[in-house]
């Protein structure tokens, strides 16, 4: 600053020496937080209280936001960082519930496509909740659990079969476990439920004990705090129950929805927003610009729609395809889409301000309407 003398190198040196203290001060703060939760975590699982007490971390959060106003911190600092720890806490006491709930324990699984990487996340639950899990897979990988290569001969020894496979060839992988009415509960964790409708519907008609299951997240979650999981009905309410028992454990939310429901939820919760980050990464792609220069000149927005943007084009291009083309919904969806986006663009060709601030405010209005409650 001007009129201020620069610091010298002694000086420099020591307040370097005193940040390291006090992050070192924050990371032992964390790991004393992190004992208290922890014996928290105990408390609730003995007592069989939830994990989640949203009034507790709201106000958790509303004081150490106002604690750091009052130091002259931007209250967002504390939300992010207390959200953060919120999120690991919970995620710590799920990890210790599950390995204590012994859930799967004399049970074998078998996870069939157990190598690709939902099928391998199925796998480590399946293990931390007590569960001998089989893996059936021709990829040539290495994996802790046992190798399951002649399954078909083998199905009826296990308790539980998972089917993780891609979506094109699940539907032929139910259709033969139809003809071997494995004794067990069956389901599969597709991102959609049409192009295996009829496999499902074999399963059902030859007395087998199946639901359709989908987790809404990623291979790399460890808690599940926030996350949703969808059990999809297929006519069996015993399989249902054990479905949602086998994740009863979790801080997961549990959603129930029809085969139909399912899908037509999926063509605006995966479809939509992947074609939306898909288009966007697309046109930056073929715009002429370089992204790191775009990036160091960006704005807030444009930073937050290209991370998100960015993670989505790095995933499976060929399961992308799928969820798009495998849905009746898509055409629906993206006419809707495209209408939109040829309207807002008419009105700036145009000059109509009114369309343009209309079609804002509707969109805030509609999509912002309870989007601040915890709950």
């Amino acid at each position: 600053m001007p009129g201020k003398t620069p610091l010298t190198a002694d000086e420099l040196l020591d307040l370097r020496n005193r940040l390291d203290e006090i992050d070192n001060g924050i990371v032992d703060l964390i790991a004393e937080r992190q004992a208290v939760v922890t014996a928290i975590g105990d408390h609730k699982l003995r007592t069989g209280a939830p994990l989640r007490h949203y009034a507790r971390e709201r106000e958790v959060i509303e004081r150490g936001m106002a604690r750091a106003e009052s130091l002259g911190l931007p209250g967002a600092v504390a939300r992010d960082v207390l959200e953060t720890l919120i999120h690991h806490s919970l995620g710590n006491q799920e990890t210790y519930k599950l390995v204590q709930s012994d859930h799967g324990a004399g049970k074998r699984a078998l996870v069939i496509g157990g190598l690709g990487r939902m099928g391998e996340w199925m796998c480590r639950y399946l293990d931390m909740v007590g569960y001998h899990v089989a893996v059936a897979d021709p990829v040539e990988k290495e994996t802790p659990f046992e190798r399951a290569d002649e399954w078909e001969n083998r199905v009826g020894e296990y308790d539980l079969v998972v089917v993780a496979v891609p979506l094109r060839p699940s539907n032929d992988i139910l259709l033969r476990l139809a003809e071997l009415k494995p004794r067990g509960l069956i389901f599969d964790i597709g991102s959609l439920k049409s192009p295996m409708r009829s496999g499902l519907d074999e399963l059902t008609r030859a007395g087998c004990k199946v639901c359709s299951v989908h987790p809404m997240f990623g291979p790399n979650e460890i808690g599940l705090s926030g996350r949703h999981i969808l059990f999809v009905d297929t006519g069996n309410a015993e399989a249902l129950s054990e479905a949602r028992a086998l994740f009863a454990h979790t801080a997961a939310e549990c959603v129930d929805l029809s085969l139909d429901e399912h899908d037509e939820v999926m063509a605006w919760v995966l479809g939509l927003s992947h074609l939306v980050n898909i288009a966007f990464a697309s046109a930056l792609a073929g715009s002429g610009e370089a992204v790191p220069l775009l990036r160091q000149i960006s704005s807030s927005t444009f930073n937050a729609q290209l991370k998100v943007a960015s993670q989505v084009v790095s995933e499976n291009p060929h399961l992308y395809y799928e969820i798009q083309q495998g849905n009746r919904m898509t055409g629906e969806v993206t006419g809707q889409f495209r209408r939109v986006f040829d309207d807002l663009a008419r009105s700036v060709r145009e000059q109509d301000e009114d369309s343009w601030t209309r079609a804002m405010e509707t969109a805030h209005r509609r999509v912002s309407s309870g989007s601040d409650n915890n709950n």
